[in-house]
């Protein structure tokens, strides 16, 4: 399978801190944040193939980084792919979901499903249970507990009936549910080939979210619903979040779940 990882940002509401590194590469606790991603990943049975996303200015800083972890993906069997997407200048990016039309241009679509990941987030629990469980078949996402209405207030929420998302909103004002969808997706070949129906169709191209509210309302959408335990994704997009999840970490354990815990709530087991 497939995992196709959104990298191609600048980065501006972290600047000055990426001036010269992509934010994705910023470390947190003496490592790049997307080595983090990459550890869980390589856990992945099925993974074959990781295509980045990076936009032209930072594509240099990402083939130094690419050359130091393909030996040892190489050994795992897992092939790592930079996909530089020609821009140069922020106004002119093209957006995760215009990123990620790119990439399946350039890949093709895959019949088996992929991984949709952005690259600045740190997950506080093992992805490899709901990864080695995926068929290919469905789409999924994550349904993260945030308490805060602030930090909910920054990322989509999702409406759900059951494990069925019936919506997402990006502008949670009022939403019920405490329910957050950060952007990793596990999406079906039929959910990936929609990506340019959605675009064609004027679609936002900068929110995930944005796209996950067209899918869920003309294919299906599961979510792994993990237990309420706050601070489960540490989103590193500002330097206060940065500084966030770099005290997180100094204090707690990388992992705050087990795997049986996480196995738990796959779709079709959690209650």
């Amino acid at each position: 399978m497939n995992a196709f990882l959104l990298c191609a940002g600048f980065g501006t509401r972290m600047r000055p801190l990426t001036t010269e590194t992509p934010k994705s590469l910023i470390e947190v606790d003496g490592r790049p944040l997307l080595d983090y991603l990459l550890d869980e990943l390589a856990a992945w049975s099925a993974l074959t193939d990781i295509h980045v996303a990076v936009n032209h200015l930072d594509a240099p800083a990402f083939h130094e980084w690419a050359t130091e972890h393909r030996a040892d993906l190489d050994a795992d069997g897992i092939q790592l792919h930079l996909h530089d997407d020609g821009v140069e200048a922020p106004d002119d990016q093209l957006g995760s979901v215009g990123d990620l039309r790119f990439l399946l241009e350039e890949v093709g679509l895959p019949s088996d499903g992929a991984l949709v990941s952005g690259g600045d987030s740190l997950y506080r629990f093992p992805l490899a249970p709901l990864l080695n469980s995926y068929d290919g078949a469905t789409n999924r996402a994550l349904a993260l507990h945030e308490p805060d209405p602030k930090r909910r207030a920054q990322s989509s929420v999702l409406q759900l009936d059951g494990s069925t998302v019936t919506a997402v909103h990006d502008d949670p004002t009022g939403a019920a549910s405490t329910r957050i969808c950060p952007s990793w997706l596990l999406l079906s070949s039929e959910g990936l080939d929609a990506v340019s129906t959605y675009l064609d169709d004027g679609g936002p191209p900068d929110t995930l979210g944005a796209f996950l509210d067209r899918l869920a309302r003309t294919q299906s959408v599961q979510a792994h619903r993990l237990p309420k335990t706050a601070n489960l994704r540490l989103h590193c997009n500002t330097p206060d979040d940065l500084e966030h999840a770099r005290q997180r970490l100094r204090r707690e354990p990388r992992h705050v779940l087990a795997p049986n815990t996480v196995r738990e709530s796959l779709v079709g087991n959690a209650s």
